[in-house]
């Protein structure tokens, strides 16, 4: 397959073609999909902390019901409000009543380790009988001030910090403060203190962790770390390095963790205002974008080598009949013409197959003809050359006839001879073929002349020519055979006189030459043997004459002219030779080539 072939510039176009499509269905699959991809399964990683985020939402929101449903108890209002009796039968009932309840939260939920009711004078009611009150109320005691104040929140949520609930007995918690007010009187009452068992808490933390499988922490807004997984694992320089973090509401960013590529996501938690940090390494996550982006290559590496194999198939059930073609082509060129090409294809390249091998019989056919074209005008010509032997012993011979017929007194015998003479000059010492019409004509009175010593005055012979017509080309001896049929045939069983008229005129570009008798005639059958150029006999001659006219006008000027018959019976014939209308050019006697059509 050449550079420059057909067959290769096709290839070339239809791979480039392919590989530009493959590329943006390439580019589109990685700059558009995969970003998409890893879109979504980066938000799906964003649910599912959010799944997290709503776990300490609903415990948060557990310990506010529980510390807002005892705020609104009228009994502890009206506890905290009133001074107590001393070993009161009724303030001794109360403070039971109060102690079965909190007894009763702290069973339901778990999570919450101690529950302690505190008045602005110090008095502190818990669930936990050897709370140190002293301890409590100093811890406390601040968030009275900032409730009265009004300052920031109506709770609070502390630090971690440790409670001693019994002697040398820590626990560490993490400590919900909401105010108890008394509606009637607007005003502060005290606080009711939840605290928050850590280890519970970061118990529910690690479960979510581990079902995650992902670094997590949660850190407050002073950046201090609550929880974090693995625990082994150390965080502040995370949070040196992207201090964003803290100071967003909600973050994802992508960063590098620990050397890895990450994506750092962040909720706010309603639980004291933390926040859950989490580090996603990107590996993992975008496992199913990355699968299926090297699915889609391997998709596209697959199409690619299947559109390349396609293109060579198309190219070459292209450039193989067109091969075909041309070999067929040279195979002519060097004379091979019976080749004939062989394309069992049910398309345009076997129509344009089946044309070639038409269009190679019609040449054949018209090679052929035109072989035997020439064949017949050669042999046409050597019968001409054959009648034109040694002329110049018979015009001696005719001449002597002539003065010896003169010296004896023998006037018709001399005039005889001369016109013979004439006549002979005129066929046999010219060996150009073509002349004009007026030549043929005073040629034929010659051999009128001759004939009527021989019939005497049993017909009439005379001209009627178109002066346009006389310098007019037409081929030389073609007037004297058809008169000659018309003495010799066309008058041998009329009763009266004959006559014999040639006439021409010029009629739609052509030049009309008619012989005009008015002998026997033929019938129809006999007619059109004639124009059709069958072997059958007429009546009245042998059609070889006719014929030899005949091809020699179509051999000369082509298919479109020739020698054409009509007659009827008993009352005449016309034979009409057409020409085209060439005038004669003096001064130019050889233009055979010129007029030839």
């Amino acid at each position: 397959m050449g550079f420059h072939s057909i067959s290769f510039r096709i290839f070339i176009g239809m791979a480039v073609l392919t590989v530009f499509l493959l590329t943006i269905m390439w580019a589109s699959n990685q700059f558009v999909y995969s970003d998409e991809l890893r879109k979504y399964e980066v938000d799906y990683n964003v649910l599912v902390t959010n799944k997290i985020k709503s776990q300490f939402d609903f415990t948060a929101d557990l310990i506010r019901s529980s510390g807002n449903a005892l705020g609104s108890k009228s009994k502890i209002v009206e506890l905290l409000t009133n001074e107590p009796e001393k070993d009161s039968k009724e303030q001794t009932q109360l403070r039971n009543e109060i102690s079965n309840l909190l007894l009763g939260i702290t069973d339901v939920q778990s999570f919450i380790k101690g529950i302690h009711i505190v008045s602005k004078r110090g008095d502190v009611y818990s669930n936990i009988l050897s709370v140190d009150a002293r301890q409590t109320y100093g811890f406390v005691a601040e968030y009275f001030g900032k409730m009265d104040q009004k300052k920031g929140p109506n709770e609070f949520w502390t630090k971690l910090h440790q409670v001693e609930y019994y002697p040398d007995t820590f626990f560490n918690v993490m400590s919900y403060i909401c105010p108890v007010y008394n509606l009637d009187k607007r005003q502060l009452v005290g606080l009711i203190v939840l605290d928050i068992d850590y280890d519970l808490v970061r118990e529910m933390f690690t479960i979510s962790s581990l079902e995650l499988d992902e670094k997590v922490m949660v850190v407050d807004t002073g950046g201090n770390i609550i929880f974090n997984h693995p625990f082994l694992s150390s965080y502040e320089p995370v949070i040196k390095q992207y201090p964003e973090i803290l100071t967003s509401e909600n973050l994802q960013l992508r960063a590098s963790v620990f050397g890895r590529d990450s994506i750092i996501v962040t909720q706010t938690l309603d639980m004291a205002n933390w926040k859950i940090v989490r580090m996603i390494d990107t590996l993992p996550v975008t496992k199913s974008s990355r699968n299926i982006l090297s699915i889609f290559n391997t998709i596209t590496v697959f199409s690619a080598v299947i559109c390349f194999v396609y293109i060579f198939l198309v190219t070459q059930s292209i450039s193989r009949p067109v091969k075909t073609l041309i070999q067929a082509c040279r195979r002519i060129e060097k004379g091979d013409r019976g080749f004939r090409v062989s394309l069992k294809m049910h398309n345009e390249l076997g129509i344009l197959g089946d044309t070639f091998n038409i269009m190679m019989d019609q040449l054949q056919n018209y090679y052929h003809k035109e072989m035997a074209s020439q064949k017949r005008k050669s042999e046409i010509e050597f019968q001409i050359l054959q009648a034109q032997i040694n002329p110049h012993f018979l015009y001696n011979t005719l001449d002597s006839i002539k003065w010896l017929a003169v010296m004896q007194n023998m006037n018709n015998i001399a005039e005889m001879c001369s016109a013979l003479i004439n006549l002979l000059k005129y066929n046999l010492s010219n060996t150009n073929t073509l002349t004009t019409l007026k030549s043929e004509a005073e040629n034929l009175k010659y051999y009128i002349q001759i004939q009527k010593f021989r019939y005497g005055d049993t017909f009439e012979f005379s001209t009627s020519l178109d002066p346009e017509t006389l310098d007019c080309t037409i081929l030389r001896f073609v007037l004297q055979p058809l008169v000659e049929n018309c003495i010799i045939h066309g008058f041998e069983d009329i009763e009266s006189d004959g006559f014999i008229k040639v006439i021409s005129f010029i009629d739609n570009g052509k030049l009309h030459v008619e012989v005009v008798d008015n002998g026997a005639g033929m019938d129809l059958a006999v007619v059109n043997s004639l124009n059709e150029d069958t072997s059958a006999k007429g009546r009245r001659f042998n059609t070889i004459g006719i014929r030899n006219i005949k091809e020699r006008i179509q051999l000369q000027f082509g298919e479109n002219y020739g020698l054409y018959y009509a007659s009827e019976p008993g009352v005449g014939t016309i034979a009409e030779m057409v020409f085209p209308v060439i005038h004669f050019e003096p001064g130019n006697e050889r233009y055979d080539d010129k007029i030839r059509l």
